[in-house]
């Protein structure tokens, strides 16, 4: 999570706390962890847009809104 956004990764390994990561998009943060329960209580996750379309497109997912009104 990066300012209620949330994003992916590329990790091999679990970070260790403090550490700074990239995510698919580009944007840097700081390893932190904590309770999802406690993350929820405090704000509504957002997914990164921009981590999602990469994440599809490599793994030869249609995009969101590509499916959007299809069956």
């Amino acid at each position: 999570m990066i300012e209620g956004e949330w994003h992916r990764t590329r990790l091999t390994k679990i970070p260790a706390p403090g550490q700074v990561i990239t995510m698919l998009c580009g944007a840097t943060g700081t390893a932190v962890f904590e309770l999802s329960d406690e993350r929820r209580r405090r704000e509504i996750h957002r997914q990164c847009e921009r981590c999602d379309v990469i994440y599809r497109r490599e793994r030869g997912i249609p995009l969101r809104q590509d499916r959007i009104g299809h069956t």
